[in-house]
């Protein structure tokens, strides 16, 4: 799934290849598995926020989210996060996807803002949680 995430245009020996240079630079340091459990683990959403009209207006709604949703986004954050750290800096794609896995799994990171935004929203949110579709 990881590597279909990573895809572009079609070229999946690309993203086997990033997926292979992510692989070597986590594990040259520490438990591979361990890692990504655990990036996973700190990352996913729990909610989402929907958009509900009712009478005329718009309400931020919140949602329980499935676990494949859940890890989709999670994966999907960690890919995003890794793209502007790349355009920030000279570095390879690789090396800054798995640094981003490796803060995600200390509990910080780009990706891990973006999942307490949500949280956070979803909070501020959960007044309208009766508009429920």
């Amino acid at each position: 799934k990881f590597t279909n995430l990573l895809m572009i245009d079609g070229k999946k020996i690309k993203a086997s290849k990033i997926l292979f240079n992510i692989i070597k630079e986590i594990q040259s340091n520490f438990t591979l598995l361990r890692v990504i459990s655990k990036a996973l683990e700190n990352l996913v959403p729990n909610l989402e926020v929907r958009k509900v009209r009712v009478a005329g207006s718009t309400y931020i709604v919140p949602a329980v989210l499935s676990k494949k949703k859940q890890e989709t986004l999670a994966l999907k954050w960690i890919i995003e996060s890794a793209k502007k750290r790349q355009k920030n800096s000279k570095l390879e794609f690789s090396v800054c996807l798995a640094d981003e896995m490796l803060e995600a799994s200390r509990k910080s990171g780009q990706a891990r803002q973006k999942r307490d935004e949500l949280h956070r929203l979803a909070q501020m949110n959960r007044a309208y949680s009766r508009y429920r579709w």
